[in-house]
């Protein structure tokens, strides 16, 4: 495998023009599972308030997924996803700085790029392309891009290839990278106006699509199973029951999946199992669950189970029970598959009593085969991938498709680069001694999913450069095209009984199930072939014709080695422009023996290894900004983080300081991600520098905070949070006067939930709740111990499209001898609030550090109401409306972030049992005292709510994100307004 990377970055580099500043790790994985369980890339502080400069590493992580024909295309596809990324946005300092605000690339540049580099005019592709063209008939070119941006960005740099040259990528990436803009980037390499490149690449994807009405058969509505696929959903899995009147398939929701039963009669449907986790910020598997039928009664399912993959047997008509699972008699037959990284498919036989798989272990796609014993029969065991195995009627023979190109008994030498995308139909017959293996197809196209039927296969073939159904008839040995739809057929199954055809298919990108009845499968005698497959079919002949006509003189064969021209694989090719000898590599092994395949030593690919991991850490990114704490006023902020290379371990460090430097506010932390449970240490130093009356003073406080997390579910954590904090008070101006310290040791824990998932900048859907419980103990006076209880509550829930309504309740109370404030009014970060200082000269410094602002209550300036007490809640109706209203991609990050906001607020600060105590702060008030004889309270009963109410407006600009609000309030049932809130940050 390093090989082939190897092979593959050398050919990348030389295509794009650019060569990495530093070496590429690649991190492997044995499957998703694993990958799942990485640390990399997982940051809880994902928005920051300023400027963030992120400094690229050249770090890939690669699960086995599959197959190695997979494998290979991700290793090329994330190669030039990284190095392109990289050109565009790393290098030096000078240049991270300056892509980090000026240069933002859509997603169909980049991974567009990167997938024809590593799969070129693909049949995913071109069916994409061919099927919104038939749709938009090539007069709506950004739907196009909107439904699909990595197919659509591919079949752009197709067109870039086939109209100007491989030569004009490298162009348009280094103008790009130079100029900061696309546009000028593509206009000016292929001297062609912007809007006419993309004109003509759209009249060219017409052109090339325009077939005979006849010829091809558009899948309908009326067909189609599952409603119009908004949400993205993805279905596989389609498995009809041994008799045929039971449909089974699974939907997978982002990790979250259900499997549905439907009556293929009635079309009842039942979903009989659920599971998984929704998780868009993770590798997705979407190999899983895998389904078969046992018999009509009981569908096996593998799934996975607490990392490790188990084969379930699902009763249809078992009895409902209240009891839990783990306590029920009639538990599910479990059966423990934890020698697979994956399974990919199985079958059962007729009689029940085999059951074969598609399985991966130890890196190796094979067959396994399940008898009378709980442990499989490995039946291959080679390189080749064996996929979709399925046993034929009435018999124990099993079909398969495979790439392999050995026909033998023997294993295959176990060689990476061996592996082909070149898919064919075979039969591997248990029972027969000797010789087991026989191939039915041999194409330079893929033929894959075998389906047995009476006497004969269905199948999957390549062959017309549409993914359709084929018919192999073993009595006449002839193989015949059967379907003649213009999508690609992604699944399908056939019941011959009933004549039922079930498959899944993409239509405008939109995924859903289709149903077939009566379905004929005969014979297609129509000859077609897209564009694609005659282009790669005429170019993979090529090479026989020159050389046909080239009129060499002898060679030497004792000077020189004979040259020999090979098929270009139409599935799997690139464009050079001249012929390079090929490369050949060394690899040294662990006993240090070298096996050299004929190249220059000077050129020779050296691997080494394997070595002890080394821990070593190097900068992540660089945070800078400002910011404007409501108590310690105007500052600038900066933050460093670093991390190790599986980021298990992460050190961070950050400053904040006013002009005048006399406020500060110190922090630093390590965490250790590495196990289950979460380690973070942190310590944090903060100076507050007050001029109050005719004196200066200073507060300042060190804390130290260990914290440790543990995961209950996917959603749900609980937290320890034992702490030591020493804070102190200063008089500056009075040398006489003593310090007042107070010591404290604070223990705690908290309750997570967070199924939340990112949308967009500041857009989010789901819940997210805390819940926690904090006790202080001071080292020194028992009066100064206090405690608080707090909650925060915040739900995301997706209105229309991208519009989202979210709504926070939020409550918090301070309790003990010493219960300190929260202060409500205001919100965070507020530019020009002019508010005034909470704090004066009788405040302890306990009094500055542990008091808390209750934010936001848009409408009032800070400190409206106190009390150790508060109840506040916030409600956005966030609309992005660029995104909202335009249908094709928005490429600047301002107009594509920019949102229009209508909010609501109401809270309150109160002491007491609860908001209407008649003894709050802000319903009595003290007349006379202070040297006056008579004194009186007077107890007014007011409104203890505070209401504000407005719209606003939020985007990003230069890397910060702002918020401008305009705000009503009312108090006491008196209105006043309008208030203008500038204010940066995320979220409420």
């Amino acid at each position: 495998m390093a090989e082939y990377a190897e092979s593959e970055l050398k050919r990348i580099t030389n295509l794009v023009g650019y060569y990495p500043y530093s070496k590429t790790t690649l991190m492997l994985y044995n499957s998703i599972t694993d990958l799942r369980q990485s640390n990399v890339g997982l940051n809880p502080n994902r928005y920051q308030t300023g400027g963030d400069a992120l400094f690229l590493k050249n770090k890939i992580e690669i699960a086995f997924e599959e197959s190695q024909v997979v494998y290979k295309k991700q290793i090329t596809y994330r190669l030039s996803q990284q190095l392109i990324n990289d050109m565009m946005y790393g290098g030096s300092l000078k240049e991270v700085l300056q892509s980090s605000y000026l240069l933002r690339l859509p997603e169909w540049f980049v991974d567009g790029v990167s997938a024809y580099i590593a799969e070129g005019w693909s049949v995913e592709m071109d069916g994409y392309m061919r099927d919104m063209m038939e749709k938009t008939k090539g007069k709506k070119a950004e739907t196009v891009f909107l439904r699909n941006q990595k197919l659509s960005g591919q079949s752009v740099w197709n067109y870039i290839t086939e109209r100007y040259g491989y030569t004009a990528i490298q162009n348009i990436l280094n103008l790009t990278r130079i100029t900061r803009d696309i546009e000028i980037g593509i206009s000016s390499s292929l001297n062609v106006p912007y809007r006419k490149f993309m004109r003509d690449w759209n009249t060219h994807y017409l052109q090339i699509n325009t077939q005979p009405t006849a010829e091809l058969i558009s899948l309908t509505k009326d067909s189609q199973l599952t409603r119009t696929n908004r949400r993205g959903l993805r279905y596989s899995e389609t498995v009809f029951s041994p008799d045929g009147t039971k449909l089974a398939y699974a939907v997978n929701d982002l990790g979250r999946y259900k499997i549905v039963v439907q009556t293929v009669a009635t079309g009842k449907k039942n979903t009989i199992k659920h599971g998984g986790y929704k998780t868009p910020d993770q590798k997705v598997n979407y190999n899983l669950p895998v389904l078969a039928w046992r018999d009509n009664n009981t569908v096996s399912v593998v799934e996975e189970k607490k990392g490790q993959l188990v084969l379930t047997g699902l009763k249809l008509n078992a009895p409902i029970s209240l009891v839990p699972a783990f306590l029920s008699k009639n538990k599910p037959n479990v059966t423990n598959l934890s020698q697979f990284s994956a399974v990919n498919s199985m079958h059962y036989s007729e009689d029940v009593k085999q059951l074969v798989l598609s399985a991966v272990k130890k890196g190796q796609t094979d067959l396994f085969i399940y008898r009378n014993s709980k442990l499989p029969e490995q039946l291959t065991n080679d390189i080749f991938d064996e996929q979709h195995p399925v046993f034929l009627k009435g018999s124990n023979t099993i079909a398969f498709a495979s790439n392999r190109w050995l026909d033998s008994l023997g294993t295959a030498p176990a060689v990476f680069n061996s592996t082909v995308d070149n898919y064919d139909i075979f039969l591997y017959n248990p029972d027969k001694k000797g010789y087991r293996f026989k191939q039915l197809t041999s194409t330079i196209s893929n033929e894959t999913q075998p389906v047995a039927v009476t006497n004969g296969l269905l199948f999957l073939s390549e062959e017309s450069g549409i993914r359709s159904l084929h018919r192999y008839d073993f009595t006449a040995g002839l193989v015949g095209k059967v379907s003649n739809y213009l999508q690609n057929i992604e699944r399908f199954d056939f019941e011959q009984n009933t004549g039922s055809l079930v498959l899944t298919a993409s239509e405008r990108s939109r995924q859903g199930i289709y149903l077939v009845k009566a379905f004929a499968g005969t014979a297609i005698e129509t000859p077609f072939k897209t564009v694609r497959q005659e282009t790669l079919e005429f170019r993979s002949r090529q090479p026989i014709i020159r050389e046909s006509l080239k009129r060499n003189p002898p060679i030497d064969t004792t000077t020189h080695k004979a040259k020999t021209e090979k098929l270009i694989d139409v599935q799997n090719y690139q464009f050079d422009t001249s012929e390079k000898a090929p490369e050949k590599t060394t690899v040294i092994i662990k006993n240090n023996t070298a096996v050299n395949n004929g190249q220059n030593p000077a050129e020779q690919l050296q691997i080494t290894g394997p070595y002890k991991y080394d821990l070593r850490f190097a900068i992540d990114n660089v945070g800078t900004g400002f910011y404007i704490d409501p108590l310690m006023g105007f500052g600038l902020t900066g933050q460093v983080n670093m991390s190790d290379l599986f980021e298990d371990h992460r050190i961070r460090g950050g400053a904040f300081t006013t002009t005048d430097f006399r406020t500060t506010d110190f922090y630093g932390e390590y965490l250790n991600l590495k196990k289950r449970y979460d380690l973070r240490i942190t310590y944090r130093r903060q100076t507050i520098f007050e001029p109050l009356e005719t004196n200066y003073f200073r507060y300042s406080r060190h804390e130290f905070k260990p914290t440790v997390s543990y995961p209950l579910t996917h959603s749900i954590s609980i937290k320890a949070l034992p702490q030591f904090i020493s804070t102190r008070r200063t008089v500056v101006t009075s040398l006489a006067e003593a310090d007042s310290v107070s010591d404290f040791f604070a223990f705690g824990g908290e309750l997570v939930f967070d199924n939340s998932i990112v949308t967009g900048i500041n857009m989010s859907e789901g819940t997210r709740m805390k819940i926690g419980l904090m006790t202080y103990k001071s080292t020194s006076n028992k009066q100064e111990n206090f405690g608080k209880i707090y909650a925060d509550l915040r739900h995301y829930q997706k209105l229309h499209k991208q519009i989202i309504l979210a709504n926070r309740i939020s409550y918090g109370a301070f309790v003990g001898n010493a219960p300190k404030n929260y202060l409500l009014g205001g919100m965070d970060n507020w530019i020009f609030s002019g508010g005034g200082d909470p704090v004066t000269s009788e405040f302890t410094a306990p009094d500055v550090f542990f008091m808390e602002y209750a934010l936001p209550l848009r409408g009032f300036s800070y400190n409206q109401r106190n009390g150790p007490k508060h109840l506040l809640y916030n409600a956005e109706l966030r609309i992005p409306i660029v995104q909202y209203l335009f249908r094709s991609p928005v490429y600047s990050g301002f107009f594509n972030n920019l949102q229009l906001i209508g909010f609501f607020d109401a809270g309150t600060a109160y002491a007491g049992t609860n908001p209407f105590n008649r003894n709050n702060n802000y319903n009595t008030q003290v007349i006379g005292g202070g040297g006056n004889p008579f004194e009186a309270t007077v107890i007014n009963y007011r409104n203890p709510f505070l209401y504000g109410y407005g719209f606003g407006i939020r985007t990003t600009l230069l890397g910060v994100y702002g918020k401008l609000d305009v705000a009503w309030n009312e108090e006491d049932y008196q209105k006043g307004g309008p208030f203008f809130h500038l204010t940066m940050g995320y979220d409420f």
